[in-house]
């Protein structure tokens, strides 16, 4: 079979969707997009009035939580934020699959599979820059409340950490849950959008900065929360281009989002907890109820904490970029993409 001519020397992550005509449509990628928000929309809609109802049939609780409080040391709270977080991952899905009518591996990778080689070589790495992140987040906190900064209530107002119980039963559900969230926010968020304007655009910079910008779909406007959300967006999307897939960038939000949480209620009450607890804010997915609100970003320690992630983030991403262009052979603002000789991957069944 002769190569198609019409395809560029290499198809990187976010113009994945071009490998087939079908795929490219003029209202296909629009579709897409479309697709994965009204589900998502639909999807947490079930999750609150399900919540609501079971509540409602417990004795004894209060069913009035149409705001939760954010405590990161609630087990209800965290376990509300975090299932509605969830749903992007059905909500992406139902995107790619029903709105782009494609197979679901386009939005993994440029092989359309998941790559484990990478991931033995550079998922260590991945991990390595959340947990750094997170560590200078409540550092940055910590100092900052010795200092003299009044490091404000934690997320929610809590101003002690909650029982042994009661925590163990917070880091089980971080522990399920924050993964399942973060897997779903890149398919959609990343995957998705970055693919989306990759339809159209050859450039990977405006797609980058939408995958960046969606990060604040309501969320709270406040500093500490809102440059550590959008760097954490842009270190996604960078590494998602870059190591053309989204297995480092699940990596890096999984580590920011399950150390973050677990901080925060451990640490609830003290500095290093209202640093990481912006930074959880930062990372909670868009359109939860802990994206929403303010809390968390109380303070001089949460405002420490948000602007150290932000820098710290920044700089790793660029470290995680050299070593992926020394692990690929690539040069430093060249993507891993899909060579041409490559054949499309099967077209989805009617």
């Amino acid at each position: 079979m002769s190569p198609d001519h019409s395809l560029p020397a290499a198809t990187p992550f976010h113009r994945m969707a071009t490998l087939r005509p079908a795929w490219a449509g003029r209202l296909r990628p629009l579709l897409t997009l479309a697709a994965a928000f009204i589900a998502y929309v639909v999807l947490i809609s079930v999750v609150l009035v399900l919540t609501i109802l079971v509540l409602a049939l417990a004795p004894g609780v209060n069913v009035a939580i149409g705001i939760t409080s954010g405590d990161p040391t609630s087990p209800l709270d965290v376990a509300l934020a975090l299932a509605m977080g969830v749903m992007w991952l059905p909500a992406g899905i139902i995107g790619v699959r029903f709105g782009g009518w494609r197979p679901l591996g386009t939005a993994w990778s440029v092989t359309a599979r998941p790559r484990r080689a990478l991931l033995r070589s550079l998922g260590p790495w991945g991990v390595a820059m959340g947990a750094v992140v997170v560590a200078a987040a409540a550092l940055a906190g910590a100092i900052t409340r010795a200092d003299g900064g009044s490091a404000g209530s934690a997320a929610g107002g809590a101003d002690s950490a909650g029982s042994v119980p009661q925590l163990l039963l917070v880091a089980l559900i971080v522990l399920v849950l924050g993964p399942l969230q973060a897997i779903g926010v890149e398919l959609t968020l990343r995957g998705v959008v970055l693919q989306t304007l990759g339809t159209w655009l050859r450039s990977p910079l405006p797609a980058m900065i939408a995958a960046s910008a969606v990060m604040l779909i309501g969320r709270e406007l406040s500093l500490a929360v809102v440059l550590p959300a959008l760097a954490l967006g842009l270190a996604s999307a960078v590494l998602a281009w870059k190591s053309g897939g989204l297995e480092l960038s699940i990596l890096l939000v999984t580590t920011v989002t399950v150390t973050s949480h677990l901080v925060s209620a451990l640490g609830a009450g003290t500095g290093a907890g209202s640093g990481a607890a912006a930074l959880n804010a930062a990372a909670a997915a868009p359109g939860t109820s802990s994206a929403a609100l303010a809390t968390a970003a109380a303070g001089p320690a949460a405002l420490a904490g948000g602007l150290t992630a932000t820098v710290t983030l920044l700089l790793l991403t660029a470290v995680m970029m050299g070593r992926i262009s020394a692990r690929e052979r690539v040069g430093l603002l060249e993507p891993v993409a899909r060579p041409a000789g490559e054949p499309a991957p099967a077209p989805v069944l009617h």
